[in-house]
């Protein structure tokens, strides 16, 4: 893409990919940062997009960036709030199970064993998080939550 059309595309089509970006994430300061976000990712196409399916282009682009900032929210909430959670926030059976959860995770007597499983599966970090969080390769991380649930599972079904 050229310069002029960019430049066009982002006098004609700002407000309008702004209102549309601000109908998705009902934040406009995040809906302005998308917008800038998405023209330039309309820069980096090297593509000839024709006029009439420009806008159409945008959206797209639009929506797919909003659907990325709500995927990594979401895992940040999740994560934050499985860290801070209080027992007034869940329900019984949560409470129950989350605590059996642990009571398992405490079986396993090696602690870089039992913090690696805690982090993958309490918290909720990828193999790959969890590997650069304890300074390990992703092979060790899936090695020892694979030995970490064999010893949880003979000790369980013994």
């Amino acid at each position: 893409m050229n310069k002029t059309t960019i430049h066009d595309a982002y006098v004609n089509y700002k407000s309008e990919v702004t209102r549309y970006l601000s109908q998705i994430v009902k934040n406009q300061q995040d809906a302005e940062d998308l917008t800038q976000e998405c023209f330039i990712r309309m820069m980096n196409v090297s593509a000839d997009i024709p006029e009439e399916r420009l806008l159409y282009y945008l959206k797209r682009i639009a929506r797919n960036l909003a659907m990325d900032t709500f995927r990594k929210r979401t895992r940040t909430l999740k994560r934050d709030s499985k860290l801070e959670m209080q027992t007034y926030h869940c329900d019984t059976s949560e409470l129950e199970i989350s605590e059996g959860v642990n009571d398992l995770v405490s079986i396993i007597n090696n602690t870089e064993h039992r913090k690696i499983l805690e982090l993958r599966v309490i918290h909720g970090y990828s193999i790959k998080e969890t590997a650069q969080l304890v300074n390990r390769s992703e092979g060790m991380i899936k090695s020892s939550v694979f030995h970490a649930v064999n010893r949880i599972r003979a000790k369980v079904i013994s």
